[in-house]
């Protein structure tokens, strides 16, 4: 009788070492969860903050807001100072886009915003065509930057001399 309740104890104890295994697991599954609900949430809000800082650029500042006037026509001729301007400019929109696509690959961003990433680089291109050949510049001198998907369109832009 004493070793069938002994079995049993030894029973119970290994079930409820299972139970509080599985239970761990589970609470260690919900916090990994929420982290990364946190760290994507944290990442749209980086993202949305930054594009507000530019916005308040482009109201704020005339001589800004004049020069995204001039990068609307396709044909516009910089002055040395402009053109450098536009180079760093270009080049500041696609680390943005490309450090996005680094975050939805590491699951920092959800399918909905990297759409709307995907979504501002082909509203970028068509509102300012000057910027195609100033991404091009960029492009040729950091060449690693071409395996991004979400700058397909600004690359077929540049391959495709419709100016």
């Amino acid at each position: 009788m004493e070793k069938g309740i002994q079995t049993n104890l030894r029973e119970a104890v290994e079930l409820i070492g299972i139970a509080a295994v599985v239970i761990s697991l589970l609470l260690l599954a919900y916090e990994v969860r929420q982290s990364n609900r946190i760290a994507q949430a944290t990442t749209t809000y980086e993202i949305g903050r930054d594009v507000n800082l530019f916005n308040e650029l482009g109201y704020s500042d005339p001589a800004f807001a004049a020069l995204l006037v001039e990068l609307r026509k396709p044909d516009f001729a910089p002055t040395e100072v402009q053109a450098m301007q536009v180079r760093l400019l270009a080049n500041r929109f696609l680390n943005i886009w490309t450090i996005q696509e680094n975050a939805y690959r590491n699951g920092l961003l959800s399918d909905q915003q990297f759409a709307l990433t995907r979504t501002d680089v082909t509203t970028v291109l068509e509102a300012f065509p000057a910027l195609i050949d100033y991404w091009g510049y960029v492009l040729r001198d950091q060449p690693g930057l071409s395996d991004f998907e979400v700058l397909g369109p600004i690359i077929e832009a540049i391959r495709t001399p419709t100016r």
